[in-house]
Parts: structure tokens; sequence; C-alpha cells
């Protein structure tokens, strides 16, 4: 640290201080530069050179709260002041220590020099920093972040004249500063070994702060890194390079159901039941990833994966290793999340109010609450899956996955590892470390299976067992693993005409068929069919960037006379069609593919309204219609019509139609 010591003369400095004080005439060469500065800088804060009395002094309750504030400095600082103190008691000496801003918090010193200090108020809770007081030791110090020694007339004020002070400033570990070490004397005195006796005390109070800070730090650290280790949900595990383990977070105490206290210093290979790959990564350095890891533990299975890295020194020595652990449910969540195997439909989102529809989500919400297998039945296109979606998502397994799989899309010889899963090296071309099945990706949710009748008879017999064991055998593995699945199938075929026939298992049949929930086709709900015709246009309008202001109403008229053999998929797909020939904003019939009439339902002939009705029981007719299509709803009923919602009001009330109807 270096320091600025006395050089000037003391009769020349109080020569100098006359003379800028009385005449305005600033110093030249004869006192040092640091004190020429401070005196500039004393005059620029226009602090009084006759006075000296520091008159910025904190009341008692701001000085306490100052003092809590600084407690650990001055309980630092403390006992080396009175080191200090000791070596010149009874020689007239102050010591002082100052916050960084100079506000003195602590005085140690001989009685008359503390009284005689009160006089210019240099006691405790003043501040003497050079705006507050001009040129003094402690200030000066402050400012140029430096050790001073102010002695006499190179203070600015005449009444600090007959003080002579050393003080240094202190530093925190950062660099910045935090306070100020003071020593006051007489001038008289004989001085030139205060400074270093200053500087030494400063170097030992910063070096005990600095070890405080330094052990404050590693305490936070820890406390930080344990709190990281606490909330990562995958289980950590650390080793030393003999295989013992110092340390586990509390996922891996709750993944393997044993308390930190007895995992530590306990040796990995027994706790992992002899896991070859932790002793080959702690010889070769070499990691390892995601490798399986089953466990038998107290009757329990704990199946889960982990990767284990080296700790290398410099030398590139092995140290230990870190091993994380993941749940193999938490893997499998994490693979059908990437893949989207999420439920997206809900009850809210099946279009329609027929009867017919409004049963089929009355049975599916009830079978929801249910953990019973659900046989979802209809004809293709009907909107199985959606049901089977809306039936997860109403279910207690809803923040689980939902896996499906087409068994018809599926090739046979594929099947079974879709299904299962296979080990690694069961077949040609199988990856290494294996792969789960759609049960294993399912593990906690629910798994769809559809089109289930057209699986293959010898993969029906692996199904009903799983289905009774709730467990799964890999292809090629040697070991079941358990699995808790919701099954939800569906089928377009007649299942029991199949078991008649000897195309499907009858146990299976029963096994599956628990609860069943039919879809009827698109024919048989053609009160359904505007309904769904105003939600399609809208969705595909959006989709293809095309704005439809109004349909006509031989749209909804050829629609509704079409039997759909391809149900509300090709309703959809008519429709998108139609909205792809769209050249503006009228959706006409025209539009239509033409082969629409070929297949038009036979109940519906054309007949002459005048043949039977009055022009105003058609209108009558069609106003009740319209509302009943619209649940009620006169705004949307009108906007229909093509007419103000106010004439419908007015209508409704001359055909004595209510929005109930």
């Amino acid at each position: 640290m270096r320091y600025q010591s006395i050089t000037s003369d003391i009769n020349t400095v109080r020569d100098a201080w006359n003379t800028l004080v009385k005449k305005g005439i600033p110093p030249q060469e004869q006192i040092r530069s640091e004190v020429a500065a401070s005196w500039k800088r004393s005059m620029d804060f226009s602090v009084d050179p006759y006075d000296g009395l520091c008159k910025d002094v904190l009341e008692r309750t701001e000085l306490s709260v100052l003092l809590q504030e600084k407690k650990k400095m001055i309980e630092t600082a403390k006992p080396i002041m009175k080191t200090l103190y000791k070596s010149v008691q009874g020689n007239s000496f102050v010591v002082v220590l100052t916050s960084e801003n100079g506000r003195i918090l602590e005085m140690i010193g001989d009685d008359e020099v503390i009284q005689s200090a009160k006089e210019i108020n240099f006691t405790t809770g003043a501040n003497w920093c050079e705006a507050s007081v001009g040129t003094n030791a402690i200030g000066t110090c402050l400012a140029l972040d430096k050790p001073v020694q102010i002695a006499g007339a190179e203070h600015f004020c005449q009444k600090h004249h007959p003080w002579f002070c050393s003080a240094a400033p202190i530093h925190e570990y950062s660099g910045d500063i935090i306070g100020c070490l003071n020593l006051s004397c007489s001038v008289e005195r004989d001085y030139k070994k205060d400074q270093g006796m200053v500087v030494a005390a400063v170097r030992a109070i910063e070096n005990q702060l600095h070890r405080g800070e330094t052990q404050e730090k590693l305490l936070e650290a820890h406390k930080q890194l344990t709190a990281v280790m606490s909330s990562i949900s995958e289980g950590i595990m650390s080793v030393d390079q003999n295989g013992i383990i110092t340390h586990v977070n509390a996922a891996f105490s709750r993944m393997f159901g044993a308390h930190a206290s007895a995992l530590v210093g306990a040796k990995v290979q027994d706790v992992l039941q002899g896991k070859k790959q932790i002793q080959e990564v702690l010889e070769t350095g070499q990691r390892c990833m995601e490798e399986e890891l089953r466990i038998e533990k107290d009757h329990k299975q704990i199946n889960c994966t982990f990767s284990a890295t080296p700790i290398l020194s410099r030398a590139g020595k092995v140290g230990g290793a870190v091993l994380v652990f993941r749940e193999m449910k938490q893997v499998h969540q994490m693979i059908n999340k990437m893949a989207g195997s999420q439920a997206r439909y809900r009850f809210t989102d099946i279009v329609g109010n027929s009867g017919k529809i409004k049963k089929v989500i009355q049975k599916g919400k009830s079978v929801a609450q249910s953990p019973s297998t659900v046989l979802v039945l209809g004809e293709s296109g009907t909107g199985k899956e959606m049901v089977a979606q809306a039936i997860h998502n109403a279910s207690d397994r809803r923040d689980a996955p939902f896996v499906a799989l087409n068994c018809a899309a599926m090739p046979r010889e594929l099947i079974q590892s879709e299904l299962f899963g296979y080990r690694e090296g069961s077949f040609t071309g199988a990856l290494k470390g294996g792969r789960p099945g759609k049960f294993e990706l399912a593990d906690g949710g629910t798994l769809f299976l559809d089109e289930i009748g057209d699986m293959p008879l010898d993969m029906q017999v692996n199904l009903l067992r799983v289905l009774q064991e709730n467990s799964v055998m890999r292809v090629g593995g040697d070991h079941a693993i358990p699995v808790d699945v919701r099954l939800i199938a569906a089928t377009n075929k007649n299942l029991q005409e199949e078991v008649e026939n000897g195309e499907f298992r009858q146990d299976l049949y029963y096994r599956l068929n628990v609860v069943s929930v039919t879809i009827p086709p698109l024919r048989e709900r053609g009160e359904d069919i505007h309904q769904l015709v105003n939600y399609f246009c809208d969705k595909i309008a959006l989709k293809l960037g095309k704005q439809i202001d109004t349909i006509e109403g031989d749209v909804y008229r050829l629609l509704e006379r079409y039997q759909w053999p391809g149900n509300v998929r090709e309703l959809e797909n008519v429709l998108e069609y139609a909205i792809n020939m769209l050249q503006g904003s009228v959706l006409t019939s025209d539009l239509l593919p033409a082969y629409l009439e070929n297949n038009l339902h036979p109940n519906y002939e054309e007949k002459d309204p005048e043949a039977n009705f009055t022009l105003q029981q058609i209108e009558a007719e069609a106003i009740r219609k319209a509302i009943q299509r619209n649940n009620g709803k006169i705004s949307a009923a009108a906007q229909e019509l093509g007419i103000a919602r106010n004439t419908l009001y007015e209508k409704m009330k001359k055909y004595q139609i209510n929005r109930d109807v």
C-alpha cells in the first residue's frame, strides 16, 4: 500500500495557508500537491477556513441505525484498534474508525484528547469528509483512496491546525472502500512513524474481513448449491475416486427410498447392485450416458436411466464422478412431450347438440372417472380418437401421457416391438440401449389403440397378458416391467362378428368391452350438420386465409341430404375443397363437389311448399329451426336468418315462438 508522508516545512505551509485564505492566491510549489488540491476542493465546497466545527452530526436514532449497519466492520476493527492504541497509550493519541463517507463510528484514546476533540465535534456520528470540514486526513484519504498524513496548517480549517493525523482507507475484498482508520495526536509530537502503524493496522483489519468474507462466500455457495441440488427433479449422486458416495440430493433419496445419511459413505456398487459402468468411469475417466438401471429394493422395482461424468483434476486424474438419475416415467414423459403424445381434445370441443351426440358426451364423462377399459365403436371418420382424448382429459390421468397407436397402419412384424419395446441386440437393426414400447411410454396415462379389430391374433395374446398382469416384457427381454396404463380401444368393425368368425379372440373381446361408447354416424345426426358446417367453415377459412360472410341456404340443404359415408371427416374435407374454390366471400352450393348429388339421403325429397304450407307457416318453421340450431341464442339465430335481432323478436311474438323451442 503506497502512502504520502509529510515532506513540507511547517512554516512554509502556514505561510501558504495565510496567502490562500487572506489574499486568495493559490499555493505554487511550497506545499504537497495532494494538500493543494484538497484546499481547492475545500474552497469549492465553501468550507469556512476560520471555523472547523463539524456541524453534520447524526442524532442518536440515526447513529444507532448506522452502527448496526457497520457492525461487522466495527467488531472486526475494534480489537486491532485497541492493539494500536496500546502502542501509543498515554501519549495523547486517539484512534478513530469511520465509514466510507467519513462518518465517525468508533473512537479509542486518551480521555483528555477525546475531550479536546469534542470541542470541534470530532466525535462519534460526526461527518469528517472534505465537503463537511475541509482538508483533513480522514476526508482527504477517502477522496484520494490512499493513506494520507495531514499536519498542522495543512488542515484547511484553522481550528484543526493543532492536530496531526494519519489515515488509511479500508477496502473490502472487491476493492471498494468501506471505511477509514485514523490516528490523531498533537502536532507537537514526533509523528513520522505513525503512518506505518496505521497502514499495518488497516492491513490486519482487511485480512480479517477478507477471511470472513471468503468463509461467508463459501458458506453461501454451499447453501446455493444445496438449494439447487434439492430443487432438481433428477436424482444426483457424487462419489469419490474409490466409489464411496459423498453426496446425494433429495430426489435421489426419494427415488431409492433411503435417507441421505444411510447412503453417504456407502459403496456405490452396493447401492446400485454391482452396476459395472460406474467403476469403468472411475478407472478410465470416460463418461457414460443414459444407461438403463433396474434395481429390486424392498420388494419394489426401481426403473431409471443414469449418466456418469468423471471429475478430473488439472492433471487429468480422476477424483470421482457425478451421477444423474432419471426415473423411467420422467424419461417417457419427456419423450412423449417431444413426440406430441398429448391429448388435445376435450368434451367441449365436440360439436353438436343432437340427442345422440349428447348421450355420447354424457357416457364419456361418466366413464372418464373410472379406471376401466373403454371400447369406442363407430364408423371411420366419426371421431373415435377425439372421444378417447376427451375421456383422457376428463380423467385423473389428464396430466399424464396419452399415447396412440393405429393397429391397422402398423406392419404385422413391427406391432410387437412398437407395443412392448425391445432390448438391445434383440434383432438386426435394434437400437443401442433398446427402446421402450407404447405401454412403457404411456405409463401412468392412457394408451389408445385405434382399429383394434385389425390386430393380428398372435399379438392379441400378448396384449391380453399385459392387461391381466399389468406388466410388459420387451422383445428379447428377460424381466417384466410393471406398467400402470388405462387402455382405450377403438374399432369400426363389429367385434362380436369377428369373434364368431375366429378373427378376434373372445377373451380379449370381453377384456376390452368393459364399457363401450358408440358414436353415431353423421347421417343419423342430421340436425348437427348445420352447426358442424359453421364450425368447419370458420376453422378452414382461418387456415386458408379466406373470409366467409355468408353461407347460402342451398349449401346447408344439400349437405343435410347427403348420406356421408365418410362421416365428419368427409364433411370437413368437402368444405375445405369448397373454400379452396371460393373466390368471393359467399359460399354457394355450386362450389361443393359434384359427387354429393349422387348419394343423397332417400328420406329427403323435394316438395312443393305451397302445396301444404302457407308462407307464414314456412317462415315460422324456419325461425323455430334456427333457434333450435343455435341453442336459443337469438343473436346467432338472427344472423343465420339474415334479419335484425329486433325483427326476429317481433316475428317470434307474432308466431308465438319462445327461445326454448
